[in-house]
């Protein structure tokens, strides 16, 4: 038998093979632990003791303490890779590229191999009522799950807004301050030593980590039950302090985690498992009910079933089929309503509903609606370039944040926790002191049932005509009601400061004193954004009060994300966007009453378009627009939100306008995310200052490539695997042509292998596609298994070297990724002493021969080497690959490209390289020819098995 075509021993910087771990690297000195990705870069690697990692321990020392400042302020205010064009290609250090390159990829097909076929032979076909079975539990399960999450918020904010309001009105600020502290620290405390203690990976919105895992990216524990639960709890615990947190974000988090949980029929956390949904076991079925989740997450966040369809097809899904969006609009629809039958039965047992009557279903609902008018296309060109403007401003700062948060306390476990409580601190401190600089405000209102309508403010104080009859007001934080009778004319004041709806003596006209910026400033993000959108309140809210609740707000929602709580950006992206459109509808308001136009909000005229409330969706959906970059599903979702379809029209302009402009200057705040998190996240298409189409794909492909043959022996296997880190080998057969690609085998699937021929003792053995989907399927439980496979390919003599180094960093090593230091509990040689079948030892079953083509992908894609590099690019991210293979006209292997090569910089790189630019970093080749636009096949770029040559 032949060795391998290529298979050569790697030194790492310590003299242990490079790439023998396996599946992990473990650095005894510097105590890092990181999974191998697709293609670990050898010219990436730095030296013993010098390890990239950004957070380093000691920053805060007796010494440190100007040293931090100074890295502060750097961090914040030079300018750096966050000021990038989402026409641009974000460039990463050093350090960055090697974290990349610890994030392993995944299939979305799985591995077409005789294994596979074997087992879905025993599946049932064409059955699909299982299929739609799942989609409508995942539906009614967030559903739920949002019912309680929002009964929760209610619950404690009711209890810290309502007390506070009575301690302002019956004691003094100094007490009410304290309670409000107390409170609001603790929820926080509680909400971070969740997320620190439990669940890091709840820690955030979630929606990056999503994106990750749906892009083709292995994520571990991010759909766990114990992340599924913290994320639950942090979020209502830190939403209900007041924070500038929403949670619309840890919602498509939880509905991707149930989307996982419930098709898969089993859990390891909790060490139980059903013969329910087995057959959707596989990586393609559990990414379309996670795709399905996120989009029942933003239906259930917003009561919007349309728009969170929308949403998955927009942003998340890397691969969508027509059949996959008929089943996630019915896990929307499955969960509009379980959300909104939930609320009617939670009203019916209160007392205050009718089971089944869907009052109140919509969040931002316009009770007044009119007919837009050509002129508002206008004022919403204005919004969108504000919105655009300010977008940027908030990505670039909560990038800079972000990472800053990863260089300071990325070290740090518990003393996480003190930047949310100290944050905790500051704004509700802030929130209390900002509104007694402002006066209170009187309006003239009406009573009737219970409801308070109050004046547009357009006209005379008195004057009842401009008090709308169906546009019932909200006023929070009164300062004092005067109520004059009917009759008598007597006038009345009743201090009230204690609920948000006062309680009113009766029918009549009162005055209301209220305070503007506390209205917005002293209660939950959706009751503020309730406020700037009310129709009929031209003048409720002026230019000073709207200036200071924008720039206090942004700046605290920017520095709030990210910390250690569980919570997402919605919430704060509307609020934002809603001040920017209010105060251009009043200075539309303005110059319209300056031209002496005069209307009435009871009347269905021309002019009536013109209200603040109405510029504020406006403005609303333009700012998420202006983070986010979405259009369509974000238009669909505000226009669901509201129910004002009127409106549809400046709200489409507004959004592209501010998208238009963000993506000038930087990109999505999401993919910003992406970028500090280091993950190898594709976008749609590929970006390049030139077309791909010019290019072969032989420019990016790594060469040569290590190949395996069908049948080899075991030596000859594991050598092949020490020598290099990658997890893709193409097998080749020998035919009178020279070696020919047949398949394609992957690291996990050969070491699963290897362990069964060491435990059974011969290389007859017969590997389940269970048990090689282990990883894929359940990377976590592959994970805690990982030390058992490693002594599969380790030498005797590395084996023994190694136990005491992992004895020793056991310790360090923990939570999903702790490695079990005891191999011969699992019936594992080491030494020859142990084995499965008569006592033969390991170096007998060395010389035996393993038939390697039962788990052998028999569907790999592969294209010539001469394949445009645009279409390999869209081939790859469509198909969601995680190895193609590149050959030639004879079917010979020349070379193989995964994810990290397709990355933005690779293809620069190849760009530089194909035009001529030898300047180019790692294009520095005198063999490279220029770019041949007459067909000719460019030189690929020549690769190790570990590394750029």
């Amino acid at each position: 038998m032949e060795p391998p075509a290529r298979a050569r021993n790697i030194q790492s910087p310590t003299g242990q093979p490079e790439g023998f771990a396996g599946y992990h690297r473990f650095n005894q000195s510097s105590f890092q632990y990181a999974q191998y990705s697709d293609d670990d870069d050898e010219d990436l690697l730095l030296p013993t003791g010098e390890v990239p990692l950004l957070g380093q321990p000691g920053l805060l020392g007796s010494n440190g303490v100007g040293r931090t400042c100074r890295r502060i302020f750097n961090h914040l205010f030079k300018r750096g890779r966050e000021v990038e064009s989402a026409r641009m290609n974000h460039q990463f250090t050093t350090e960055e590229r090697i974290k990349l390159n610890n994030v392993e990829s995944i299939d979305y097909l799985p591995p077409n191999s005789a294994s596979y076929r074997k087992w879905l032979y025993r599946q049932p076909h064409r059955r699909e009522w299982d299929r739609w079975f799942i989609m409508g539990a995942i539906g009614m399960c967030t559903g739920l799950v949002a019912y309680l999450l929002y009964s929760l918020i209610n619950l404690l904010a009711n209890f810290k807004f309502g007390t506070t309001r009575w301690l302002i009105g019956h004691t003094n600020m100094g007490v009410a301050w304290l309670f409000n502290v107390l409170v609001s620290t603790a929820l926080v405390a509680a909400s971070s030593a969740l997320c620190v203690g439990v669940a890091p990976e709840a820690i955030g919105s979630g929606v990056p980590e999503v994106m990750a895992y749906l892009n083709g990216c292995l994520v571990p524990r991010v759909f766990n039950i114990f992340t599924l639960l913290v994320k639950f709890l942090s979020c209502g615990l830190c939403v209900a302090s007041g924070l500038p947190v929403g949670p619309e974000g840890p919602l498509i988090h939880i509905g991707a985690a149930l989307g996982s949980a419930i098709s898969q029929g089993h859990s390891t956390t909790l060490s139980f498992s059903t013969e329910m949904f087995k057959r959707f076991r596989n990586p393609k079925d559990k990414r379309d009910f996670v795709t399905a989740g996120v989009s029942v997450g933003v239906a259930a966040a917003f009561n919007a079933p349309i728009g969170g369809l929308l949403f998955a097809f927009e942003e998340v899904a890397s691969f969508w089929q027509q059949s996959l969006g008929w089943q996630v609009f019915f896990a929307c629809m499955m969960a509009t309503l379980a959300l909104n039958v939930s609320k009617s039965a939670g009203k019916w047992l209160l007392g205050s509903g009718s089971f089944g009557w869907f009052e109140e279903d919509v969040a931002f609902e316009v009770v007044v609606s009119f007919s837009s008018h050509i002129l508002a296309v206008v004022p919403a060109l204005i919004i969108g370039a504000l919105a655009g403007l300010f977008g940027i401003v908030f990505t670039i700062l909560n990038v800079k944040i972000s990472r800053l948060r990863l260089d300071l306390s990325s070290h740090l476990k518990w003393g996480r926790m003190v930047e949310p409580i100290v944050l905790t601190v500051l704004y509700t401190t802030i929130c209390m002191v900002l509104p007694l600089f402002f006066p209170c405000t009187p309006t003239e209102c009406l009573e009737n049932d219970g409801v308070l309508y109050c004046a547009t403010g357009l006209g005379d104080q008195g004057n009842t005509s401009h008090i709308p009859e169906n546009v019932p007001s909200l006023p929070v934080y009164t300062c004092r009601v005067v109520d004059v009778d009917d009759y008598s004319g007597e006038e009345r004041i009743y201090p009230r400061a204690d609920s948000i709806m006062p309680d009113l003596p009766g029918n009549g006209t009162q005055t209301v004193f209220y305070n503007q910026l506390a209205t917005l400033i002293f209660s939950t993000g959706e009751d503020a954004i309730k406020q700037l959108m009310s129709r009929g309140t031209h003048k409720r809210f002026g230019y000073a009060t709207l200036l200071v609740m924008f720039f206090w707000y942004f700046i605290m929602a920017a520095f709030v994300a990210g910390s250690a709580i569980s919570s997402g950006l919605f919430v704060p992206m509307l609020m934002i966007g809603a001040i920017i459109g209010r105060m251009v509808g009043l200075g539309t308001v303005d110059i319209a009453q300056s031209l002496g136009k005069q209307w009435s909000v009871e009347t269905s005229g021309p002019l009536t378009w013109i209200d603040p409330g109405a510029f504020a969706l406006v403005g609303a959906g333009a700012f998420m627009g202006g983070v986010t970059r979405l259009t369509l599903s974000l238009a669909v979702i505000m226009i669901e939100v509201s129910s004002d379809v009127h409106m549809l029209l400046p709200v489409l302009t507004a959004i592209m306008t501010a998208k238009w402009v963000a993506d000038a200057v930087t990109h999505s705040l999401y993919h910003g995310l992406l970028e500090v998190k280091c993950v190898p996240f594709l976008p749609p298409e590929p970006v390049s200052k030139k077309s791909l189409d010019l290019i072969p794909v032989s420019y990016i492909m790594h060469s040569p490539v290590v190949l395996l043959k069908e049948r080899m022996r075991v030596r000859e296997v594991t050598e092949a695997l020490k020598g290099v880190s990658h997890n893709g080998f193409p097998v080749v057969r020998d035919s009178p042509s020279g070696q020919v690609f047949v398949g394609l085998l992957t690291r996990s699937h050969i070491m699963a292998v290897l362990q069964r021929i060491v435990v059974a003792g011969n290389t007859e053995v017969d590997v389940a596609w269970t048990e090689l989907n282990r990883k894929t399927m359940d990377p976590v439980m592959a994970q805690r298994n990982v030390h058992e496979q490693q002594m599969v390919v380790l030498s005797r003599e590395l084996q023994n070297s190694l136990m005491g180094g992992l004895s020793a960093a056991n310790g360090a090593v923990n939570g999903s990724h702790a490695v079990s230091h005891h191999p011969e509990q699992h019936g594992v040689v080491l030494n020859g002493s142990r084995g499965g079948a008569g006592g033969l030892n390991d170096e007998a079953i060395e010389e035996m021969t393993v038939d390697l083509t039962p788990y052998m992908n028999t569907s790999t894609f592969i294209v010539p080497d001469s394949f445009s590099l645009e279409r390999a690019y869209l081939l790859f991210r469509t198909m969601g690959l995680r190895h193609l293979v590149i050959v030639d006209q004879h079917n010979h292997v020349k070379g193989i490209v995964t994810r990290k090569d397709l990355l933005g910089y690779r293809l620069d790189e190849a760009l530089s390289r194909a035009m001529g630019n030898h300047s180019h970093r790692g294009s520095r080749r005198a063999d490279v020819p220029s770019l041949s636009l007459g067909g000719a096949r460019g030189m690929p770029m020549t690769r190790s098995a570990g590394g750029i040559i």
